[in-house]
């Protein structure tokens, strides 16, 4: 005889909850997951990227410099248009994702969390003169500030990694090498090292924040630097793991009913808040979570108002 395996129903794993539309809110499941209900999530919130500092598209001549990248910026293009003719043009700026933010001037400094920048004036603007901050995920930054012609490579996020721009820069030359700081978003420093002086020498920065390797080609200059943008994430849940920095290292929440996302993106609905009381054994975990790291997540859970019992 055939043995048949019930698998978690929808809900089971909720022993009392409050109002269901202040606990629960509907996510969308990442392609690539097949979660049961119960299963404990993280969710997508960080994402390494790059950018160059765009040119003008149009008649006028002016110049973006300055180009820097708050806890808010995204992954796409920002386009930043001018919206009259004169030398001291106003100019909108449109998200990725469409929200428009507060208008700048040409000639004055503009601030944002998603981006910042100055457009000096060369000349007349013109109306319709755009220029399009693309913010590339998973791309590679170059070196800029100077003649120096090392790499980065192998960069990934620890678990204390902030949204925004981290700035790599080099603060004295060092033959075949460099005397590096990372300057984190929120403007502290993460660390220094020394690269080591033989020719085409590489060393690695190791950090909780963020890990990269760096190669010395043509020598370093002092002043040149390297930017990693840490973007807003997509957003999407995946299974909870401790050990991947992009967001999933936090949980999120508890998944309501079964989601099979293998082949695409599928929407599902989670509990996200309290107040809520869980069934500890009915919740699903992946394979590789220690037990020691169950009791720390069902620990932030519960701060969220979710309590396993």
């Amino acid at each position: 005889m055939t043995t048949l395996t019930m698998g978690s129903r929808a809900g089971e794993h909720i022993v009392d909850e409050g109002n269901p539309q202040h606990t629960r809110e509907n996510v969308t499941v990442l392609t690539g997951q097949n979660l049961a209900a119960g299963a404990v999530l993280g969710r997508i919130t960080k994402a390494l990227a790059s950018s160059e500092t765009p040119t003008i598209v149009g008649t006028g001549t002016g110049l973006m410099s300055a180009l820097t990248f708050g806890p808010a910026v995204q992954t796409g293009a920002y386009v930043v248009e001018l919206l009259a003719t004169s030398a001291t043009a106003a100019f909108s700026v449109t998200c990725p994702d469409g929200t428009v933010l507060q208008n700048g001037a040409v000639g004055t400094a503009y601030k944002s969390d998603h981006v910042s920048f100055l457009i000096s004036n060369g000349g007349t603007m013109t109306d319709g003169d755009t220029y399009t901050i693309t913010v590339t995920a998973g791309g590679t930054p170059a070196v800029q500030g100077g003649t120096g012609t090392g790499a980065m490579s192998a960069i990934s996020l620890g678990p204390d990694a902030q949204n925004g721009l981290y700035r790599v820069i080099n603060r004295a030359a060092v033959a075949n090498g460099g005397d590096f700081e990372v300057i984190g978003p929120d403007g502290s420093s993460v660390g220094r090292f020394l690269m080591g002086t033989g020719s085409t020498q590489s060393a690695s920065f190791t950090s909780r924040q963020i890990n990269f390797t760096l190669t010395d080609a043509t020598d370093f200059i002092a002043g040149n630097y390297f930017d990693v943008i840490v973007a807003a994430g997509s957003g999407k849940v995946v299974e909870f793991t401790p050990t991947t920095f992009d967001g999933r290292h936090e949980p999120y929440g508890v998944l309501h009913d079964a989601v099979n996302a293998t082949a695409a993106d599928k929407a599902g609905v989670a509990l996200v808040r309290g107040p809520a009381v869980v069934e500890s054994a009915a919740l699903g975990w992946a394979a590789a979570v220690t037990s020691a790291q169950k009791a720390i997540a069902l620990q932030k859970l519960a701060a969220a108002g979710i309590v396993a019992r």
